[in-house]
């Protein structure tokens, strides 16, 4: 497997619509519906000049007890996971699996993408992007 970069960060939100005004007018991205977004959550992509969507913004409270245990505001509760761009998705399976590391996969066929979902040892959540056919 090989890191290309960071995809995006997402941000968890009890106030969507102030801090999405905050991204566009701090950071100048652009606000944007995320297609991605379902099962009744609210929330955003902030894309920068070039059209990617570098932050992605998510409604706390909208998403049904999911992320019940966050709060804004508190050390990192605010930053949910840290999304990285890879290549390589069945070898970083072969890989989790043979150390013995727990994951879970996500396939999007709409949007080409295939996901990797773990924790790190100090419960920071990633996400492994693959864009490879």
């Amino acid at each position: 497997m090989q890191i290309s970069g960071i995809d995006h960060v997402n941000i968890l939100t009890d106030d969507l619509e102030g801090t999405a005004r905050f991204y566009e007018a701090a950071l100048g991205l652009t606000r944007a519906e995320n297609p991605a977004i379902g099962k009744g959550m609210a929330g955003y992509w902030m894309r920068d000049g070039n059209g990617q969507a570098v932050v992605h913004l998510v409604d706390r409270l909208s998403a049904a007890g999911r992320y019940d245990a966050y709060r804004p505001g508190q050390p990192t509760n605010a930053l949910h996971h840290v999304a990285l761009r890879c290549a390589g998705f069945a070898q970083a399976c072969a890989g989790l699996d043979a150390l013995g590391i727990a994951y879970r996969t996500s396939d999007h066929p709409q949007l080409g993408l295939k996901q990797i979902f773990l924790a790190d040892p100090n419960a920071v959540n990633l996400e492994l992007n693959f864009t490879e056919g």
